[in-house]
């Protein structure tokens, strides 16, 4: 199969950059990660209908954690976030297809004014020419969130491919919007979206030629949403933690223009 090919049942928004035609990148997917994504869109647009019932909501000043044990990466982010329990459980791949991207959790935060949500997935060595092209980063990136929201309207890159480090670990991100889809008697509204990738390890760079290359084996990427373009800056609460290293910033506050 050639890089550009229609491939029947696989979703548009998560194909793989376009490489160069000597790399030949297979399509692949999470369709889990593919209803959470359409799910982001769902909530902004039935947002007033979502709010919580509930007496005790979440102290939005308690920020949560979520620990990765496979890949010993711990995220903390905003209490006002609810995670949705389904996210969290893994579940089998009913269809055969290999998943390159494995969505780790989903959540969401529903007020009066505003629906902003998160999902953090990563892409491993299932699919070696995605994982390839993932660590390219910001062509990735640019493609995929691009892809992403076409489903709903024509995008627009607000923001090209920025490249940073968290913890030493190379990361880019990427701002886009696209307009929702307009309802009879409902206000035009706006999604902003921003999608911000980094490699699980950090690239050491060989002695000598003949030395072997440390591959890297997993990219994690972190997929917000919000329907206020002011609210880019709940990103600047969430953090990451390699290892037992300190915690740092996932997003930068120097890196969002």
């Amino acid at each position: 199969m050639r890089f550009g090919e229609e491939v029947e049942g696989i979703p548009s928004w998560y194909l793989a950059f376009r490489a160069p035609s000597s790399t030949p990148l297979p399509r692949c997917y999470d369709k889990q990660m593919v209803l959470r994504t359409s799910a982001f869109f769902l909530l902004l647009l039935v947002c007033a209908a979502a709010l919580s019932q509930t007496s005790d909501p979440p102290n939005p000043n308690i920020p949560k954690s979520f620990h990765d044990s496979a890949l010993s990466v711990t995220y903390f982010y905003p209490g006002r976030f609810v995670p949705d329990p389904e996210s969290i459980a893994p579940k089998p791949n009913t269809d055969g297809a290999p998943k390159c991207a494995h969505s780790t959790l989903f959540a969401n935060s529903v007020t009066p004014v505003d629906t902003s949500s998160f999902v953090l997935s990563t892409i491993d060595n299932t699919c070696p020419n995605v994982l390839r092209g993932a660590t390219l980063l910001g062509p990735f990136i640019r493609e995929q969130i691009l892809r992403q929201l076409k489903q709903y309207g024509e995008p627009t890159i607000t923001q090209e491919p920025t490249h940073y480090a968290i913890d030493g670990h190379p990361a880019a991100i990427v701002l886009a919007s696209v307009p929702m889809p307009e309802n009879k008697g409902t206000i035009p509204t706006t999604t902003y979206a921003a999608k911000a990738c980094v490699l699980g390890n950090i690239p050491v760079k060989p002695r000598k030629k003949s030395d072997p290359v440390d591959p890297t084996r997993h990219v994690l990427c972190f997929d917000f949403t919000t329907l206020h373009k002011d609210l880019y800056t709940l990103m600047f609460a969430f953090s990451m933690q390699f290892d037992n290293d300190p915690p740092q910033p996932m997003v930068p506050g120097s890196v969002i223009r």
